[in-house]
């Protein structure tokens, strides 16, 4: 029971970065050209079926909850009320959570942190089971 507990942490931080996912799947930076610019391009690219898949999950996270997981969860720095645990548990699931936490983890911005994002993940969404 226990590992599946820490499961469902690991689920809760992920869906806890919608916003970041949303922006990191929609667009990809081009490299500098030859030419000297101050211009940052980006391309537009259609989304993979997976990334379709995590941007379907984070939507079912309200806003202002999605921002009080992923603080949670990436800067541990804030506590999740009942309202938001409840949405994370019964309306995004586990399963998006993990996901979610585990695309993110694998980000630049956060891969070096990524045990301890997974470890608060697993125990955030553990800790709104109870709830």
């Amino acid at each position: 029971m226990a590992p599946l507990n820490c499961l469902y942490v690991v689920v809760a931080f992920v869906l806890s970065s919608n916003i970041l996912i949303i922006t990191s799947l929609s667009s990809e930076t081009l490299p500098p050209s030859t030419e000297h610019s101050t211009e940052i391009y980006q391309v537009s690219r259609p989304l993979t079926t997976y990334e379709k898949y995590l941007r379907n999950c984070a939507n079912k996270l309200k806003p202002n909850y999605a921002e009080e997981i992923f603080y949670s969860v990436f800067i541990g720095n804030q506590t999740i009320g009942k309202p938001c645990c409840f949405n994370l548990v019964t309306d995004m699931g586990l399963y998006c959570h993990v996901d979610i936490t585990k695309y993110m983890v694998k980000l630049p911005a956060f891969k070096k942190n990524e045990s301890l994002i997974l470890n608060r993940s697993a125990m955030i969404f553990c800790e709104c089971m109870d709830v």
